[in-house]
């Protein structure tokens, strides 16, 4: 009876519970800490280091801050925007007409080749999107999202589980009986 539990109080201790998913619709989930997920999808061209994410944290396990990262653009007389600034580009939601909106740069940190942009303002709806390419001074981009709201609610039930994403470094006490 004691060896049951002790294998019930001391083996949850040293299960890992770091998360790290490729969904088969090729979406990546991982955790930033112990209470926030980031769900990630590569840009649709092989050649590219664009990438499609949003964030989920808890308490609330909503799906926010949806932000593309982009490479710099190899065009003659590319003007890499600022960190912090704002622009003019596009956004294309399933071969619809076209949408102006407002992005602003988050990340442009001179000693990488990537940044990080997000929409500011409305945006089209990408809830039940299978296909958004966005315009950019960087360059026009694509990501297929289908099985989008799929690993939305995946990510929901992972978030909403009230497990630890990752080992806080909660330690064993003895227990006197």
């Amino acid at each position: 009876m004691r060896f049951i539990f002790f294998l019930l109080t001391i083996l949850p201790l040293y299960i890992s519970s770091e998360i790290d998913i490729r969904t088969i619709d090729a979406f990546k989930i991982k955790n930033l800490g112990s209470d926030r997920l980031i769900v990630t999808k590569d840009s649709d061209s092989p050649d590219s280091v664009a990438g499609f994410y949003f964030l989920m944290e808890r308490p609330y396990c909503l799906c926010e801050e949806v932000s593309f990262v982009l490479g710099n653009s190899s065009k003659e007389g590319f003007i890499r925007p600022v960190e912090d600034s704002y622009f003019e580009g596009r956004m294309r939601v399933d071969f619809k007409r076209p949408k102006k909106i407002t992005y602003r740069v988050k990340v442009a940190d001179t000693s990488e080749d990537w940044n990080i942009i997000s929409p500011k303002g409305p945006f089209p709806s990408i809830r039940n999107a299978e296909i958004v390419e966005i315009t950019t001074p960087y360059g026009v981009e694509r990501f297929i999202l289908e099985g989008f709201k799929d690993v939305m609610k995946q990510a929901t039930k992972i978030c909403e589980s009230f497990i630890p994403y990752e080992d806080e470094g909660v330690e064993a006490k003895e227990v006197r009986f």
